[in-house]
């Protein structure tokens, strides 16, 4: 908990946080587009 407080109570880690965020959510979007793509090529032939 108390790294929570730590990372929270300046600039520096809210920055740290919203990358972390955003990065995570651009990953998750890659492989979501990834797999779709594969599953779609998958039924063309």
């Amino acid at each position: 908990m108390e790294l929570w407080k730590q990372l929270l109570s300046d600039d520096v880690g809210l920055l740290s946080l919203i990358t972390i965020v955003v990065a995570s959510l651009v990953v998750g979007v890659c492989v979501t587009l990834f797999i779709r793509n594969v599953k779609n090529e998958s039924r063309k032939h």
